[in-house]
């Protein structure tokens, strides 16, 4: 199956789902500020996500191959609203704590596009509609924080409350006009067959598999450094304003949105995706590398736009090499087991992130240089096979 009309409408339901997520994220440094804490208890808030959310996206991932993916979708919305809900009734750093774990809980939604994506499209365009999931990532993040600075100064609760209202409006847009991936009957057997330990053990011991999980834990683990310190970072060195701190984010947001919508699929095209992914990876580190010695607002804001570019261009490759490695009845569970491997890094990295910045505020973009420094070199010696013979699907990844 592979059709443009529900390649966009799930694109639609993860932009709405992202412009949610866009609006809350980029205003909670000064949430927590608001509370009388700071950048550690800033990494705890943004660990606890990810801590539940390690446990929630296989279980999630799981289901979504045995029961559809459109079940799965529209109870993970439902989670993310009552969570925004919490969010913005919080009057205390402990309530706003009990939010996004309630988020992490039902943090299973956007693996489970992912796996929606690669049920509705064919090997061929399989990157170009993982570039629309990103582009859809982008436009969220583009849109959100540009909400969230027009309604911050209505109070804290104001973007949480907006945030909760888009999720619940994306609920019912999901249930009247998403329909459940077209499967026929042996497919729908495949679905229904058990996936058990040994299964996942068969999976990570695939050397291709593993070594994207283990490129992205590494990438996302850099790139949390930037999101959970950069708002504090242009407040606190740049002397920028809390609105104008969240409209950089947006900015931020505007480039992905565009690189991932309009070039990914041109450029996959004409470099293929694992060299695409080392360009783009390649720009990261010298994005993040330029913020670590910025003196200036405009050299910070080159360094952003290469790092932006850079991301766009890695990020929809990597899950797209990653769905032509295994089966199409593995796709939910291992595209779970994968954003399970970035929230691994994402409960630990803002811990990590926090405590480093309150020792040295460009302490963290360094460590993500570094960081991104090792993936090139991984993914130029472990990938040099596929850089090559551009092959990593499912018989490729069987093979030691």
């Amino acid at each position: 199956m592979d059709s443009r009309r529900p390649r966009l409408q799930i694109s639609l339901v993860v932009f709405i789902d992202l412009l949610g997520f866009g609006i809350l994220i980029p205003m909670l440094p000064f949430y927590v500020r608001h509370f009388g804490w700071g950048a550690f208890e800033l990494g705890l808030l943004m660990s606890i996500y990810s801590v539940c959310q390690i446990f929630a996206a296989p279980i999630w991932g799981k289901l979504s191959d045995r029961f559809g993916r459109r079940p799965v979708l529209l109870i993970t919305i439902l989670g993310q609203g009552l969570s925004f809900l919490l969010a913005a009734f919080a009057w205390n750093y402990g309530l706003l704590f009990a939010s996004r774990l309630l988020a992490g809980m039902f943090a299973g939604n956007i693996s489970t596009a992912s796996a929606y994506m690669a049920d509705i499209t064919t090997r061929e365009t399989r990157a170009k509609g993982m570039g629309l999931i990103g582009a859809a990532f982008g436009l969220g993040f583009t849109l959100g924080p540009a909400i969230s600075a027009l309604v911050l100064p209505l109070g804290y609760a104001a973007p949480s409350l907006v945030a909760a209202s888009l999720s619940f409006i994306n609920l019912i847009g999901a249930f009247l006009y998403l329909k459940e991936p077209h499967r026929t009957e042996a497919e729908r057997e495949r679905r229904r067959s058990r996936w058990t330990w040994k299964s996942f053990q068969d999976l990570l011991y695939r050397p291709v598999t593993i070594s994207i999980i283990f490129v992205f834990f590494l990438m996302t683990f850099a790139f949390v450094q930037l999101e959970v310190t950069i708002a504090m970072f242009v407040v606190d060195v740049f002397s920028f304003l809390e609105s104008q701190a969240v409209l950089l984010l947006a900015g931020f947001g505007i480039v992905m949105a565009f690189v991932q919508g309009l070039a990914v699929g041109p450029m996959v095209a004409r470099l293929g995706e694992p060299r695409l992914f080392l360009a783009g990876a390649i720009m990261m580190s010298l994005g993040l590398g330029g913020i670590v010695l910025s003196e200036s607002v405009w050299q910070l804001l080159a360094s952003l736009s290469v790092l932006a570019v850079g991301y766009s261009f890695s990020n929809p490759c990597l899950t797209s090499m990653l769905s032509k490695s295994v089966s199409d009845q593995e796709q939910g569970a291992t595209l779970g087991i994968y954003h399970s491997g970035g929230s691994i890094a994402r409960a630990t990295a803002p811990i990590l992130a926090g405590l480093g910045y309150e020792a040295q505020n460009r302490l963290p973009f360094l460590v993500a240089t570094i960081l991104i420094i090792s993936v090139c070199l991984i993914w130029s010696w472990r990938f040099n096979l596929l850089t090559r013979q551009n092959s990593y699907d499912v018989q490729v990844s069987k093979v030691r």
